[in-house]
């Protein structure tokens, strides 16, 4: 399960937040640093910082990939190596805190891949 622990979640838009986990692989990596936006318009296909519904001392990286009545369904990229909605539903607005923006990998910082195993 990628997740981390966010830094200075409220006190402005942006933060960091560590990749634990290879459930977004090869997009996000175990021990890789992100840039989130707090309270960022999330649309499909967006990676997002989101508390786990059932775990909410948990944070997680996930894939956006449609929007329910009752909040976000979120998948892993390896969908083998992740817990997401298939096992605990739909994540609520509430609980999904950020639009991951930028991942720091070797020293430098790049782009989230675009990677979507779940787009044909």
């Amino acid at each position: 399960m990628a997740g981390g622990k966010a830094v200075s979640r409220w006190r402005l838009p942006w933060g960091m937040a560590d990749v634990s986990g290879g459930s977004m692989l090869p997009n996000l990596a175990d021990g890789e640093r992100v840039l989130v936006r707090y309270r960022a318009r999330v649309r499909p296909g967006d990676v997002v910082l989101a508390v786990r519904p059932d775990r909410p001392d948990v944070l997680m990286f996930k894939r956006a990939v449609r929007r329910d009545p009752e909040g976000w369904w979120v998948l892993g990229d390896q969908p083998y190596r992740s817990t997401d909605s298939r096992e605990f539903g739909p994540v609520p607005d509430g609980l999904v805190l950020a639009r991951a923006l930028l991942v720091r990998r070797r020293k430098r910082w790049s782009r989230i891949g675009t990677d979507n195993p779940f787009e044909g």
